[in-house]
């Protein structure tokens, strides 16, 4: 007779203590496929309140006791965000369960709150980023666990991060956290994940569905769209909406992506709670959740209660500059011009701008070079030429890119100097330095500062305010609108966001490529350069 192996979900039921109490799924049946079911990727699209990080932690902590020298490394947008996770999520549950203490804890093991050790020769590491990925650069891992995705870039922070898989046999991603706008890292990945809802059966009239609406809002708890009677969340089941039919993206790659919302929570279900009959309570408590989910959709804006209660994304981003205005800075008739044995008239400064491709998600980010003239008889910039060259490869557009800046008699060449470090180098033996320099985007209290010496480090959200607030004021002059349609979109594609520290960025939907923008401000700072004005303001 063989024995029944036990689940994940049985051995954390068996192992964890939350809060002097063993842990336990009976009013959480959705969350047993979470530690049950093992993807290589995997997306917890959450409102709050429903045991996200409870989750995480306990799955992290299970799997490093079950696996030897198995590595998670925990990433959050904040040092406060992580802390609070170490502390009490992690190392709470580590030291009052009494087997997880008694097998795997140690004196003389690691326990900081950035890494913990296990006696099994297993590890936790925990770190944090939001816009710039160089605290991620270094360690290894096995599972990189994403918290507050919606608060994170994909690229580069992400796409960097992910880097200490690499050497890994797992490469497990496991992505969380409550979505935002329509444009947000966490949609993007849920419109190419699985798109897993808790589908249920109604008692009335026997139609299957999800919650994804305020409809579904009944005063006793989420009702049947269709005949109006409540619905007993204990009685659902996952279903994924997208199948992957005739999808390229390879079965390795594809991601789970479950969808968790406060409305199908059983214990906020007061309605189910009384009819099957549970302690006064627990009805009570069921009527307090209830309760203030009623009193959050009265008194949230529509956006905020659909991200924060519904768990679904809502709104657009909000633009410094429109297209409208953007297309008044168009004239007709003004043309782009082919960088072919160009003349330069009636332009007393030619400079460029280069965005290197950093490889971007699925081959989006690619490298766009743009060229300003100054017309001083207007004193206005215009765009004398820009190309968007395919590849992901900065280094293979350099020696075209170069005989642009000759035929243009570009003065002064800015690229970036994240990902285009090398091809930037290569830029200046082709066109003799210092007639290349380079700009590296970081959070700094300057808007703008030579670093010593071989860059420029800028204050991102401080360039391109000051970028927008130039083409806002007119100060610029585009070709045609046909010919300027994919930059204008482009400009448009970056929206303002507020970090969990409150501080103002500017970001861009994964799908959508920023390249054009950042291209044109390159060129832009070098111009400042050469007229040796670089006042911003802040």
């Amino acid at each position: 007779m063989t024995a029944s192996v036990a689940t994940m979900s049985q051995i954390a039921e068996a192992w964890v203590y939350l809060d002097g109490r063993k842990f336990s799924l009976r009013d959480w049946p959705m969350h047993k496929a979470f530690y049950n079911e093992r993807h290589r990727r995997t997306l917890f699209k959450t409102s709050r309140q429903v045991a996200k990080s409870t989750t995480l932690a306990n799955y992290s902590i299970i799997e490093c006791a079950l696996i030897p020298h198995f590595k998670t490394l925990f990433i959050s947008p904040t040092k406060e965000q992580t802390v609070r996770f170490s502390n009490s999520r992690v190392a709470k549950v580590m030291n009052y369960s009494p087997k997880i203490n008694r097998t795997f804890l140690k004196a003389d093991l690691v326990a900081r709150v950035l890494h913990k050790q296990y006696t099994n020769g297993s590890e936790m590491l925990f770190t944090y980023a939001s816009d710039d990925p160089d605290r991620l650069r270094g360690p290894s891992s096995d599972r990189n666990l994403w918290d507050e995705v919606q608060d994170i870039l994909l690229d580069p922070v992400i796409l960097v991060g992910n880097e200490t898989l690499n050497m890994s046999k797992y490469h497990f991603e496991t992505y969380a956290g409550t979505p935002k706008t329509m444009e947000n890292t966490i949609q993007y990945f849920w419109e190419s994940s699985s798109q897993t809802e808790w589908v249920i059966p109604c008692d009335g009239c026997n139609t299957w569905q999800y919650i994804e609406t305020e409809e579904s809002i009944g005063k006793m708890g989420i009702i049947c769209l269709k005949c109006g009677k409540y619905l007993n969340p204990f009685k659902g089941r996952w279903i994924d909406m997208n199948a992957f039919k005739n999808s390229e993206i390879p079965v390795k790659e594809r991601m789970k992506g479950y969808h968790v919302t406060q409305l199908i929570m059983p214990t906020s279900n007061p309605y189910v709670m009384e009819q099957l009959g549970r302690p006064s309570i627990e009805v009570e408590f069921a009527k307090d959740q209830w309760g203030a989910i009623l009193r959050k959709y009265a008194t949230y804006p529509p956006s905020t209660f659909r991200n924060e209660v519904l768990g679904i994304s809502d709104a657009i981003g909000t633009r410094m500059i429109s297209k409208e205005e953007l297309e008044a800075l168009c004239d007709n008739e003004h043309h782009l011009h082919p960088a072919i044995n160009q003349e330069v008239k009636g332009y007393t400064i030619t400079t460029a701008g280069i965005d290197w491709s950093g490889g971007g998600t699925k081959g989006v980010s690619r490298t766009v070079l743009w060229i300003w003239g100054f017309y001083p008889s207007e004193q206005k910039l215009k765009c004398l030429y820009y190309k968007i060259y395919p590849g992901t490869n900065p280094v293979n557009g350099v020696e075209a890119i170069a005989k642009v800046c000759k035929d243009y008699s570009v003065q002064m060449a800015v690229g970036d100097a994240g990902e285009g470090h090398t091809a930037n180098d290569l830029l200046r033996k082709e066109l003799d330095y210092p007639r290349v320099q380079q700009v590296q985007y970081a959070a700094s209290t300057h808007a703008i500062k030579w670093n010593g010496n071989d860059r420029y480090i800028a204050d991102k959200t401080t360039l391109i305010d000051n970028y927008f607030l130039m083409l806002k004021r007119g100060e610029a002059i585009f070709a045609s609108e046909k010919e300027m349609e994919q930059a204008i979109t482009e400009l448009l594609n970056e929206y303002e966001d507020i970090t969990p520290a409150g501080r103002r960025i500017w970001r861009h939907s994964p799908q959508k490529p920023d390249d054009c923008l950042h291209a044109g401000l390159f060129a832009w700072v070098a111009m400042k350069m050469v007229q040796n004005d670089l006042k911003f303001y802040q």
